[in-house]
């Protein structure tokens, strides 16, 4: 279960304040406005079948459970991998952030270029505050599943 903190210090209030600032303002550059004309459109139960997913994979992480976190990646990523064991690996050397959190809040649900775009707030064990960005697939049977993990170091850090 992933478990979201909320700082109550003044201090931690500011922090959070101008990271959500340059988020929308990286936000509004980077994503593409959402219309009726996009290819995947979206219903109340997707972005609550989004978060549980990845808060699944999240947690198979924390549990060193490699077939499962293998499981909930898309058949591309599976490719690219070939197995649990490599996959679980490439995670705990290159993204210690989302293998063993401190910290976890998930952000807003995007639409990038067609493509739907979970973003979520790390603190790894030493504070340093990380955004992910999760794009998603739907499968042919209407699950989705995680198509990647761009992970980009803030400068703050959290307290």
């Amino acid at each position: 279960m992933i478990i979201i903190r909320l700082a109550g210090s003044l201090a931690a209030w500011r922090c959070a304040s101008v990271l959500a600032a340059a988020l929308f303002l990286i936000g509004e550059h980077l994503v593409s406005a959402v219309s009726a004309a996009d290819p995947i459109s979206l219903d109340a139960g997707d972005g609550v079948e989004i978060r549980d997913i990845i808060g699944r994979q999240l947690e198979a992480f924390r549990s060193d459970q490699a077939e499962q976190a293998f499981s909930y990646a898309s058949p591309g990523i599976r490719a690219k991998f070939g197995n649990p064991i490599r996959f679980m690996s490439m995670v705990k050397q290159h993204y210690p952030a989302v293998y063993r959190p401190r910290e976890v809040e998930f952000l807003d649900l995007v639409n990038v270029k067609g493509t739907w775009v979970q973003e979520i707030l790390f603190v790894d064990a030493g504070g340093d505050i990380y955004v992910a960005q999760y794009p998603m697939e739907r499968q042919a049977d209407g699950n989705w599943l995680i198509d990647g993990c761009m992970l980009t170091r803030q400068g703050d850090k959290s307290i």
